[in-house]
């Protein structure tokens, strides 16, 4: 990828990258000729162009593939470094300007995968010869792998039998974890998340089973440099989109299809740029608008452990992420819970100093679920349905991890003036109630077929636990 420390190693690398390209495309074609080899990027390849179309009598297509990817690592860190290199006078704008006008000599086509919106807007004024296809109905499924596509991928690469049940097992645990994206709110096909797919199924077909992390590191890395992108003009609603998010409550938007960094980034602008990025997708229409949700479990996840390290920068305490770990893998094995509970006490009470944050149930649970997220071993889920209702917490079993004990969480919040005025009397209800709670669910069938079950109720009163019983 282009480095983007600073703005001359960046130029530089961008002229060494399309360099390379160049060379490699007179090799593979047998055409040679020498070209400038010093200047700025757009005079190199005006000059290699203009040298090119001497040279050949064919069309030539274009084709650019994540040219976006280091418009990104810039918005993310180095906001006005982006602004220069796509400005007017900037080499990324001059660049475009000659690739736009080689289209009136001997380049037909271009095609450019991976385009931010952002980076597309910023380039427009100089390059606006391109449509952007991406929501077009016809092109959803260029996307990422649909169904048929991943059932016909492993039965081409498994080499040990799978029956018709090992099959649909694997596709049920792909499903859960990597499926879901819509791009088009035309389109009826659902797709896979292509990256990850691969990433998963190399180690299934090396190991028979998947990976312990669900995401490959290199695919986590790109998605937790894109964790700034929350910083962006309007920090504070940007946290209220992610609070929403978290909740699962209905996301709607009006999709941006063109961008501006001079204008106002509005709140519609900041779900399309995460819609754009794979981290939101179509749920359905509604009337001109969309309703987006979270893709999946996987980018779930991306979500919560980013959510936990904005939990650590606003108490100004570096929670050790391998306590964390200890304290759900205290539950795995041994069927306990009070070294994560005391982790979530203790970041409690931090928090519960700052008059500006709004305690609630909610809000508890928010944190709860995004340490637990920070562990491989259970599938974390909240709001669990289940005959009987919704559980607040559930940790079941995660592919290919088998612990020794599954859990259920019951959570209760007092506020600190109520637990002051009433003392033990509304913790006796509060405790009462989530019990209650606890049992009506253990009847559910699908809690009856989980092993080894702890069933938990936690009230907190203020940034204190003043009840862990199992049940």
């Amino acid at each position: 990828g282009v480095t983007t420390d600073t703005k001359e190693q960046m130029e530089a690398s961008f002229i060494s990258i399309t360099k390379s390209a160049f060379d490699l495309f007179q090799d593979r074609y047998d055409i040679h000729f020498d070209y400038m080899q010093e200047g700025s990027p757009a005079s190199i390849f005006e000059d290699f162009i203009t040298k090119l179309s001497t040279k050949i009598d064919k069309p030539v297509f274009v084709l650019i593939d994540e040219y976006d990817h280091f418009a990104n690592e810039l918005l993310s860190f180095q906001f006005d470094m982006f602004r220069n290199s796509v400005s007017k006078t900037g080499f990324v704008r001059k660049w475009y300007e000659v690739l736009k006008k080689a289209t009136e000599t001997i380049v037909k086509r271009i095609f450019a995968a991976g385009v931010s919106p952002i980076t597309l807007d910023s380039l427009t004024s100089g390059f606006n010869i391109g449509d952007n296809i991406t929501r077009e109905e016809t092109f959803n499924e260029m996307m990422g792998f649909t169904e048929e596509e991943v059932r016909h991928m492993v039965r081409e690469t498994v080499s040990f039998p799978m029956s018709e049940s090992n099959m649909s097992e694997l596709i049920e645990i792909l499903h859960k974890n990597y499926d879901g994206y819509l791009f088009s709110e035309k389109a009826k096909t659902r797709l896979f998340n292509s990256d990850m797919i691969l990433y998963y199924l190399k180690t299934y077909v090396e190991e028979r089973e998947g990976p312990i992390n669900l995401i490959d590191q290199n695919i986590a890395s790109d998605y937790g440099k894109l964790s700034k992108i929350f910083d962006l003009k309007n920090k504070k609603a940007n946290m209220e989109v992610l609070g929403k998010i978290l909740a699962e409550e209905k996301i709607i938007a009006q999709i941006t299809n063109q961008f501006s960094m001079e204008k106002d980034f509005t709140a519609d602008d900041f779900k399309s740029l995460l819609y754009y990025l794979g981290l939101l997708t179509i749920d359905q229409r509604i009337l001109d608008s969309v309703s987006l949700k979270t893709p999946n479990y996987v980018i779930k996840g991306l979500y919560y452990q980013f959510y936990a390290k904005k939990i650590n920068e606003e108490i100004n305490y570096d929670v050790n992420t391998a306590e964390i770990k200890e304290g759900v893998r205290q539950i795995a094995i041994e069927g306990k819970n009070d070294k994560f509970i005391s982790i979530i006490e203790n970041v409690l009470q931090k928090l519960s100093n700052r008059d500006y944050i709004s305690f609630d149930e909610k809000y508890i649970k928010l944190i709860i679920l995004s340490y637990l997220m920070l562990s491989n071993i259970y599938m974390v889920k909240s709001e669990y349905e289940v005959e009987k209702g919704y559980i607040d917490i559930a940790l079941l079993r995660r592919e290919p991890i088998d612990p020794d004990y599954y859990a259920i969480f019951e959570i209760k919040y007092i506020k600190k003036s109520e637990y002051e005025k009433y003392g033990e009397k509304i913790v006796e209800e509060k405790k009462n109630e989530a019990i209650d709670q606890i049992m009506c669910y253990n009847t559910s069938i699908e809690l009856k077929n989980l092993p080894r079950l702890k069933k938990w109720v936690v009230v907190f009163a203020g940034g204190k636990c003043v009840v862990n019983v199992e049940v």
